[in-house]
């Protein structure tokens, strides 16, 4: 199947991350009308398939995170500085963490770190936090747990509990 030598570093059964949809595995290749790469992501009766021009793949997928960066970034999580971006609109705040989110791991767990302690500041302070907040929290961290899963070979849960023992939680305690 020759679609082109855009997508050449991408074979059927390889995990990549989305910018949009987090870790996806290639499924297979459309040569016309246009080439594209076909994409499942999900798992069991929530699995979607999307299609995925081949001339954008090399610049806007990648591979997830190997595992020594898995658990370095684990391992790091305590020494993660939160990102300080803020912005009177919640909307444009909002915006620039889901930017973070196409990135993966890492950008996605300082995004889980960053939206857990806005979070509790909020509560400190006797405040509702704002539902964006929540809402890139449950992204950021459905997306961390699956590409680090990815990485070590393991369950979401089992990556959880790798944070928790280390005295972490990455979502609602």
């Amino acid at each position: 199947m020759a679609i082109g030598a855009e997508v050449a570093l991408f074979s059927v059964g390889e995990r990549v991350v989305h910018p949009g949809q987090g870790l996806c595995t290639v499924v297979g290749f459309q040569d016309s009308p246009a080439p594209m790469l076909i994409l499942e992501t999900g798992s069991g009766r929530g699995a979607t398939r999307l299609m995925y021009p081949a001339a954008q793949a090399e610049k806007n997928l990648h591979p997830p995170v190997g595992r020594e960066e898995a658990l370095a970034v684990i391992d790091g999580y305590a020494d993660l500085a939160c990102d300080t971006f803020t912005d009177r609109n919640s909307g444009l705040e909002e915006s620039h963490f889901k930017k973070l989110l196409k990135h993966g791991v890492p950008d996605s767990v300082l995004v889980v770190k960053t939206m857990r302690a806005r979070i509790a500041e909020a509560e400190a302070g006797s405040k509702k936090p704002s539902s964006y907040l929540i809402r890139v929290l449950r992204d950021a961290r459905d997306r961390s747990l699956e590409e680090l899963a990815c990485a070590l070979d393991t369950t979401p849960e089992d990556v959880e509990a790798m944070f928790a023992s280390r005295g972490h939680a990455l979502g609602d305690e």
